[in-house]
């Protein structure tokens, strides 16, 4: 027990003295930064699993909607208001870690996150999605890209799938990283 609170309070001491440390691994994008473009990913998926498609199309820029076959918030909302296939027991949207990733094409250089959704009953299921985003005019991170990562489990078995297999098999932050900078065949 008494190991436990020492290495509870060893991490709240190093969890304190890091930041103040100027020690930042997080490939140079700046703490308020990357706060506000995790907060800006978990909201634009949240809207999405919420329904809430007028939230999710503000969220993207002019790209991303164009990429969806829209050109204005009120064609994304058409694109996406369907009555849903079925509800689920639960859905939980998790963010990964932030990295800084080069302009790529159309999409300027911005922060790149891996979001999941994690549904529940009837059909448990997890997709992963690496998200590009871009300061907005406001001051608001949006979202400018997005392409669908495979996971392992959802490949084929023969392996024609396998460019797309290698990138699940990598870390986090590789297969974001790859994804937005094209170097896999993904959508969007």
């Amino acid at each position: 027990m008494a190991a436990r609170i020492r290495r509870a309070v060893g991490m709240c001491l190093l969890a304190a003295i890091l930041p103040l440390s100027g020690c930042d691994d997080t490939d140079g994008i700046d703490a308020k930064d990357r706060a506000a473009a995790i907060e800006a990913a978990r909201s634009f998926e949240q809207a999405f699993v919420d329904r809430d498609f007028e939230a999710g199309c503000e969220a993207g820029t002019k790209r991303l909607l164009r990429s969806l076959g829209a050109d204005t918030v009120a064609e994304c909302i058409e694109i996406y208001d369907v009555p849903p296939l079925r509800t689920y027991s639960y859905v939980r949207v998790s963010i990964g870690e932030a990295v800084e990733v080069p302009s790529s094409g159309r999409h300027p250089a911005g922060i790149g996150l891996r979001a999941t959704i994690k549904r529940g009953q009837p059909d448990p299921h997890s997709s992963h999605t690496a998200l590009r985003l871009v300061p907005g005019d406001k001051g608001a991170w949006l979202v400018d890209q997005a392409a669908h990562l495979i996971a392992v489990e959802d490949s084929d078995a023969e392996g024609t799938d396998a460019e797309r297999r290698t990138v699940a098999e990598r870390t986090d932050v590789e297969a974001v990283r790859a994804a937005l900078e094209g170097k896999v065949t993904t959508p969007g």
